[in-house]
């Protein structure tokens, strides 16, 4: 069966993608930081983690000491190790503020610590999202994309279609988002 402009377009990118190290470096000395230092009880533990987080809506308005409490007090190291998808958005509000959207933070946390089972939040492709979710006729509610259950859902329908489950972890899926998607989809298109 022959491979469509998608196919083939997805297939040269990943092939791509799979020679680029240099867009990991910081990402593997993360990994590293949290692997040495799994647990979450323990505040000195927590902010070395929360520090090397680069995340811009977090430094803007969000005291690292009120996070690092935050985390120590959620009490977490079950449910990351379980893959409870809940400890997202139980990170993310902090002070249930609901103008605060910490969603990437926290999802970026729980990455570091599971890579294979929290996807990384983020609002780049949202658009995308929100034509997949028609086009293919999911059961979700496109317009609450900025919840983490539904975009878990999406982008975990994608990947199944894409057939890179298992093969790339959420935190290499965001990074090929990142410097491929728009390419794969502009070509896919030709």
């Amino acid at each position: 069966m022959a491979m469509t402009n998608f196919e083939e377009s997805l297939k040269k990118y990943l092939d791509l993608f799979a020679n680029q190290e240099t867009y990991f470096l910081n990402d593997k000395r993360n990994l590293d930081l949290f692997a040495a230092h799994p647990f979450n009880k323990e505040e000195d533990d927590v902010r070395m983690k929360v520090s090397a987080i680069n995340d811009e809506e977090f430094r803007l308005h969000v005291s690292p000491d009120e996070m690092i409490r935050h985390i120590v007090r959620l009490n977490i190291d079950d449910r990351l190790k379980k893959g409870d998808l809940t400890v997202v958005e139980d990170i993310a509000h902090l002070n249930n503020d609901p103008k605060l959207n910490l969603l990437h933070f926290a999802s970026a946390y729980c990455n570091f610590h599971q890579p294979f089972l929290f996807p990384v939040y983020s609002e780049q492709h949202f658009d995308f999202y929100r034509n997949y979710i028609q086009r293919f006729n999911l059961n979700l509610d496109a317009h609450k994309l900025n919840t983490y259950p539904v975009f878990c859902a999406a982008l975990n329908d994608l990947v199944e279609r894409l057939g890179v489950k298992g093969k790339m972890n959420y935190l290499q899926i965001r990074k090929f988002g990142w410097l491929y998607a728009e390419k794969v989809v502009a070509e896919s298109r030709t």
